[in-house]
């Protein structure tokens, strides 16, 4: 396996989702001593009706993300991790952590498996999947205790 000197771990910075990915993305950052790069990705279109009813609520909320990224970055921190980067974009979520991944010039992406069901996959797509068929990286996907089972 080569060597693995920047990792991109995609993160929920708005809800109270499983840590997993983060957990095994620090994880993997520990044993190849490598930078960790935590991003979150706003999907601005899933905000768009927030916006019309409160025209500060997109920017409200994402104070409130760069607050919880700032959090993740602590804890990376306190857990040995030495280089530890955030990045917060707007955007589709598939669609820019390929593009972080890029720009960044990461070796791999470390991303949680979504807790929906087969039926939402289906209908909604699978992000992680998408980002493991389109990124120019190593993608890892976690499975996340909350992710329902069939």
């Amino acid at each position: 396996m080569a060597q693995i000197n920047r990792i991109l771990v995609g993160v929920e910075a708005l809800e109270g989702s499983s840590h997993d990915a983060f957990d095994k993305a620090k994880e993997l950052a520990k044993e190849n001593n490598a930078t960790l790069i935590i991003a979150f990705v706003m999907d601005k279109n899933g905000y768009a009706s927030l916006e019309r009813m409160d025209p500060h609520g997109f920017r409200r909320l994402k104070k409130q993300a760069e607050t919880r990224l700032k959090g993740y970055k602590e804890m990376a921190e306190e857990s040995g991790l030495k280089d530890v980067e955030t990045v917060l974009e707007v955007g589709i979520p598939k669609k820019e952590m390929e593009n972080l991944c890029e720009k960044y010039n990461v070796d791999m992406i470390v991303v949680g498996e979504t807790g929906t069901s087969k039926v939402d996959r289906i209908f909604l797509g699978n992000t992680a999947k998408a980002i493991q068929k389109k990124a120019k990286c190593d993608v890892k996907v976690i499975s996340t205790k909350e992710a329902v089972r069939e």
